[in-house]
């Protein structure tokens, strides 16, 4: 038989500042966990190498010890325990009592003594004490060793007697008096000045113990015979407080430490504080499945397989397909390409509606449709699945780490480095498919799990999956482009930004690098003393505070704002037309938080309409002959989604009578009748209806609305008095995120935002606007996720010659024949109003044009 005997202050200070570095590890409400997660896996670390039948984690209970009554100055001098450290004290207690493991704690008794009494009250067992305190190793003897932390907490070496004299030179029994001799600064035991481990060590091993050194006193010379004379007290003290007591009071008995690990409320614990990766690597260990490469596919396979089309890259878009590696349950195999579209089982399960497994379905159909290979329905996205149970988990690697496995660490091994593109390399190739497939096969499972459990599988099965199929089939049809327009564009901005460029030369007396920040920098703060607000930052928000102090500043602005379209969008989208004189722009459903689309390669959402110039750039996308486009705007969505969640009766009843929602809260703040309500009345209304919205401040409103300090706190407080249930709404969201760490949509798609529970100021204010934005903005995103799921089904089922092409945020632009644009506009009038039952009524606005700029 067994017993365990850990030193829990030990082992949770060492794996606090081995994992203490960076960012401390914590959960999303706050809760920092960094040192139980380490003390947990040193913990099952020990439990798994020794096999103990009994065991018991001994705690200090308190400062304050019976050694403080021999030398008030024990342990003084200790740095204070970090505050981040503290709070996870009661956490490993906590974490015990879920193990079902043994802890015990006494008054004025350290764990030490607790430890020693139990290796010594069962001296017929064997005894195991876990530690990286080299006190306890005067404990050891025939049936006690001691398991010494080394290297942070990744290793752990057996001491006993035979390696305790190998290592220091000593017996057990000598502990204490090598204490005494070189004392013990983390303790504040001061020992014998001058006399170090080396001089120690030589003394112990010359003459036994203290007294037998102080009895061959006369033997010893020089400085070495002075100190031990000198401070003989201080050093029999020292060995006394270095002796571990052994005769604690414990009225307990040996069955009383029994290990019998409750894994329910052990997993309960490391779910409540998000270290998913430990019930991973404690209860599933990753399953190695069988792997091997083959020329045709074992019909076994061919069934709920995990499917990965493998490639020099992690992009899609015409790659060409080294080869694919499909695996369930029964095996993983890897068939080259070539092979693989000769092989009709393989070929006809993927074009089957029979159930698969992949990651980045949209990808795939693109590289499918460029191979002419089909991928049947029956498909689900892991990607997709994962980044609805969590919005912070956008790629593969954090997605398995999520659920505890380290792919990261196998792709350095493989390829070197953390990098996307794989050299080719058949037996890397191979390598790398077989364990990335291994890999998703152990979490599916989990996954699926996991969407039910968070009540999400509804919106994966019947909002995002069928909404990436319409994406994809944008993306495919494409906008045309014409690159004629954008060199147009591109003359004329350069013709700015040189007239730019010269007027800031001019004023600066000298040319230089207008887009270097520190030659900038120079010119503006040093040269022509400028003020300097924040360590010569030439950001936008710095520059526009000081603007008023030269004309070079507006010039500076004007510079960047045409620089940017030039690069960005005049020059920038022309690398992006294809052969079809067509952009093909990637929108992507797992990137923004909120739920909201995003779209790169390039970015055709951010195109500005506020700004004239920038605007321009639509100019270039044209609808193709005998077709137009019809652009669709929802209205005001996030206002009415507000008022419908906040069940706010006087805005629901604005919107649902077709009032104007800015005049109507100009009149009911300022206390006006709807034919005083000027322009300049609407656009404060209005300023504050959409700050509302993201969190707005007083100061923040004041800038907006040109307003003081003052009016705008004034004007807010008038806003929630006069909609009082929108307030109580958004206190209650920041309530809510506060206790769960996440919001929720109408759809039930969750926001994470850890930031809530931050201790710093500037954190926690986001957090807090978040919590309030998030629900509202991606509930807009639902909906309109919604239409274009509804309006894709219904332009195919009336066969009408219309296809959406784009969607930017609250708007969708579709390219219709002429001949179908009356219908199509009724189509999309009906389907975008009546996609999601609110209290209040949706309503769109409609715009038809030639090309993009004349759609809005």
């Amino acid at each position: 038989m067994k017993l365990l005997l850990i030193d829990g202050n030990s082992v949770l200070f060492r794996g606090y500042y081995a994992t203490s570095y960076g960012n401390i590890m914590k959960t999303s409400k706050g809760v920092y966990t960094n040192a139980i997660y380490a003390f947990a896996g040193m913990l099952n670390k020990a439990i798994k190498q020794i096999n103990p039948d009994y065991c018991v984690v001994a705690f200090d209970k308190g400062k304050h010890t019976f050694r403080h009554d021999i030398a008030a100055d024990y342990k003084g001098g200790r740095k204070e325990t970090p505050e981040e450290l503290v709070e996870q004290f009661p956490l490993v207690r906590e974490m015990l009592e879920g193990y079902n493991i043994s802890y015990l704690e006494y008054d004025d008794i350290e764990a030490d003594d607790v430890i020693g009494t139990l290796a010594k009250k069962y001296p017929e067992i064997e005894t195991c004490i876990l530690s990286s305190d080299r006190d306890l190793l005067q404990l050891i003897d025939d049936s006690t060793s001691v398991y010494v932390m080394k290297k942070g907490m990744s290793d752990i070496a057996k001491m006993d007697e035979a390696n305790l004299l190998i290592e220091y030179g000593l017996k057990p029994n000598q502990i204490i008096d090598y204490k005494g001799l070189a004392g013990d600064k983390s303790d504040n035991i001061k020992g014998v000045e001058g006399i170090g481990d080396k001089t120690a060590v030589k003394l112990l091993n010359q003459y036994g113990n203290c007294e037998g050194i102080y009895e061959h006193i006369d033997e010893l010379k020089g400085k070495l015979k002075e100190h031990l004379i000198q401070d003989k007290e201080s050093c029999f003290l020292s060995r006394q407080l270095a002796t571990i007591k052994t005769d604690v009071d414990i009225d307990l008995k040996l069955e009383d430490f029994k290990l019998n690990i409750n894994e329910q409320t052990r997993n309960d614990f490391f779910n409540k504080y998000e270290m998913y990766s430990l019930i991973t690597k404690i209860n599933n260990p990753k399953a190695k499945i069988e792997f091997k490469k083959v020329n045709k596919i074992n019909k076994e396979l061919l069934d709920n397989a995990f499917i990965y089309f493998m490639s020099d890259d992690f992009t899609y878009f015409n790659r060409e397909i080294w080869g694919i590696c499909i695996g369930n349950d029964k095996g993983i195999e890897y068939i080259d390409f070539n092979d693989f579209i000769k092989d009709d089982d393989a070929l006809s399960y993927l074009s089957s509606d029979k159930k698969k497994y992949v990651y980045d379905l949209k990808a795939i159909l693109h590289t499918c449709k460029y191979n002419n290979i089909e991928i049947g329905k029956n498909t689900d996205d892991l990607m997709l699945m994962a980044f609805l149970i969590n919005n912070n988990l956008n790629n593969p690697q954090d997605i398995l780490r999520y659920y505890g496995i380290d792919f990261n660490q196998y792709l350095k091994d493989i390829v070197g480095t953390e990098k996307k593109r794989i050299p080719y390399d058949e037996n890397n190739v191979i390598s790398y498919a077989s364990e990335f497939v291994n890999n998703y096969l152990n979490i599916i499972s989990k996954l699926e799990n996991d969407l039910i459990k968070d009540e999400l599988k509804e919106l994966y099965e019947e909002v995002e999956l069928p909404l990436l199929y319409v994406l994809y089939e944008m993306e495919e049809a494409g906008i045309y482009c014409d690159i004629d327009i954008l060199d147009e564009i591109a003359k004329k901005t350069y013709q700015k930004i040189e007239q730019y460029a010269n007027n800031i030369y001019k004023e600066a007396g000298h040319e230089f690098n207008i887009n270097s920040p520190k030659q900038l920098a120079e010119v503006l703060f040093d040269e022509l003393d400028l003020p300097n607000l924040k360590n010569y930052s030439t950001n936008a928000e710095i520059l526009q505070k000081i603007s008023s102090y030269s004309p070079i500043i507006n010039d500076i602005l004007e510079y960047r704002k045409y620089q940017k379209l030039y690069s960005t969008y005049a020059e920038g989208l022309k690398k992006y037309i294809g052969e079809d004189n067509k952009i093909h722009t990637i929108f992507s459903q797992n990137i923004t938080a909120t739920g909201r689309l995003s779209s790169y390669d390039p970015n055709l959402q951010n195109i500005s309409v506020r700004d004239e110039e920038s605007r321009e750039i639509r100019k270039a996308f044209l609808a193709k002959e005998g077709y137009s486009f019809i652009a669709s705007d929802y209205s005001q969505i996030e206002l009415r989604v507000l008022a419908s969640l906040a069940d706010e009766k006087a805005m629901i009843d604005a919107f649902n009578h077709d009032i104007d929602i800015h005049t109507k809260t100009a009149m009911d703040v300022f206390g006006l009748k709807e034919d005083e309500v000027n322009d300049l009345a609407r656009r404060k209304a209005k300023a504050v209806n959409f700050g509302v919205v993201y969190g707005i401040s007083d100061f923040g409103l004041a800038n907006q609305a040109h307003l003081s300090i003052n009016d705008a706190k004034e004007f807010i407080e008038n806003y929630f008095d006069t909609y009082p249930k929108i307030k109580e709404y958004l206190d209650k969201q920041i309530e809510y995120c506060k206790e769960n760490s996440y919001v929720k949509t109408i759809l039930n798609r969750r926001r994470y935002i850890n930031e809530i529970n931050e201790k710093n100021y500037t954190l926690r204010e986001f957090g807090k606007r978040a919590a309030m934005n998030s629900t509202i903005q991606g509930s807009a995103a639902d909906i309109i996720k919604i239409a274009m799921i509804k309006l894709n089904e219904t332009l195919k089922k009336e066969n009408v010659d219309a296809k959406i092409i784009l969607q930017v945020h609250d708007e969708l632009i579709l390219e219709v024949n002429d001949k179908d644009i009356d219908k199509v506009s009724k189509i999309i009038k009906d389907v975008m109003t009546n996609a999601y039952k609110l209290k209040v009524k949706l309503d769109t606005s409609l715009v038809i044009s030639k090309d993009w700029y004349g759609a809005k």
